[in-house]
């Protein structure tokens, strides 16, 4: 069983390690350029993603992708330190895909700049953030409607949780939230 951990970057963000835990995940292109625009590139991060979860047996609850970032509603393992290696592995393989498939990326040096996460230890902030990562995609300008967007997870969910899916919504407002995401 691993401990709660706290790591500290030189030139990165801190990151709380806490096994058994949602995480709130924020993911960023470099230079905000929209590398993830073609449904190809968000393919192949949603499946990195997913991939990255299974080898390292994080949970993917919910998801969002924009064309310049994305976030995750993540469940830790008992290892939730494997956190940074896992993401850097999906940015490493989606941005070599990305750069070997589409050829007005091939002479990119980089795709992926960082990531911030968040453990999630209180049901408000869950709910919440949950909404954000549903609702980003109106936020950013994308669609009027959340469910109008089909690279997240809500338009899924939507169909069999619809009472759950309002019930938050209404409760805990996804504009309230504060998260780096200046994109």
């Amino acid at each position: 069983m691993q401990e709660e951990t706290y790591k500290v970057y030189q030139h990165n963000p801190p990151h709380l390690f806490i096994p058994n835990t949602k995480y709130f995940i924020t993911g960023a292109t470099y230079l905000k350029k929209g590398f993830l625009a073609s449904k190809d590139g968000k393919i192949r991060l949603l499946n990195s993603i997913k991939k990255g979860c299974e080898k390292y047996h994080w949970t993917l609850e919910d998801w969002v992708i924009l064309d310049n970032h994305y976030h995750l509603m993540l469940n830790a393992p008992n290892t939730a330190n494997t956190l940074s290696k896992m993401i850097n592995e999906v940015h490493k393989f989606t941005a070599i895909w990305l750069k070997k498939n589409l050829l007005e990326l091939k002479e990119e040096k980089r795709i992926f700049y960082n990531y911030w996460d968040s453990c999630i230890t209180y049901e408000t902030s869950y709910c919440a953030r949950l909404n954000y990562i549903y609702f980003n995609p109106v936020k950013h300008g994308y669609v009027e409607e959340a469910s109008n967007y089909m690279w997240g997870s809500y338009t899924f969910r939507l169909k069999e949780e619809f009472d759950y899916l309002d019930m938050i919504r209404e409760k805990y407002p996804w504009d309230k939230v504060v998260v780096k995401d200046d994109f």
